[in-house]
């Protein structure tokens, strides 16, 4: 399975942008990023989907960000950071892989960053990969924000392959952790108005889909 993984890396390399040149600092400075094969995959679900809004929430570097954006010049992220300091770092990068127009960095929490937002934007894509346990919560805050064929990526939902195992965790806090994962993947499931499917990709992605009523 990880040679699997390392083969699949490696031709995805071969097309690589100049934005992966960022994966060295973040291995670096120990800032959690995408992997290649996972932000890929939400990259030709934008062009799949010919998404032209999309809002993140979880800026860190801008890695992702401006990786979403380079599917399409017409393409405009708006991402919420609530770190200055990744917030700091996240406008240079953004200014030096000349991703000014496209990407708008939003710097608040993500629980009321909404109030920064344009009036009345709506998004095709809405990308959850901020803190784990308030994953629900930042849903539910910007569901309303959705079109109504839009869907809705949750990164992370098997957290470091504590989710299916939670009894090889020892750390109560982690543990905890956990547990409000465990709740936010049943929760969507649950979910009528949305469908939702869950991917063994990276550490795990939910790909929820919202039901058209109309």
């Amino acid at each position: 399975m990880e040679k699997d993984i390392e083969y699949i890396e490696q031709l995805l390399f071969q097309n690589s942008s100049n934005i992966d040149e960022l994966r060295a600092y973040a291995t670096e400075h120990n800032v959690p990023i995408m992997d290649k094969i996972s932000t890929e995959f939400v990259k030709q679900m934008i062009r799949i989907k010919d998404v032209r809004h999309i809002l993140e929430i979880g800026t860190a570097i801008g890695y992702s960000a401006m990786h979403f954006a380079s599917c399409h010049p017409n393409i405009k992220v708006w991402t919420i950071e609530r770190s200055e300091e990744m917030y700091e770092q996240a406008l240079t990068n953004i200014k030096q892989y000349d991703f000014e127009e496209q990407v708008q960095v939003v710097f608040a929490d993500a629980s009321v960053g909404y109030e920064l937002l344009p009036n009345d934007q709506k998004f095709d894509l809405i990308f959850i990969d901020a803190a784990k346990a308030q994953s629900k919560k930042f849903f539910e805050i910007y569901e309303p924000f959705l079109n109504d064929d839009g869907i809705i990526i949750t990164d992370n939902i098997l957290y470091h392959g504590f989710v299916s195992d939670i009894d090889i965790v020892r750390n109560r806090n982690v543990k905890q952790m956990v547990k409000k994962v465990q709740q936010y993947n049943q929760w969507l499931m649950n979910r009528s108005d949305f469908n939702t499917t869950l991917i063994n990709i990276g550490d795990g992605m939910a790909i929820s889909k919202k039901e058209n009523t109309k």
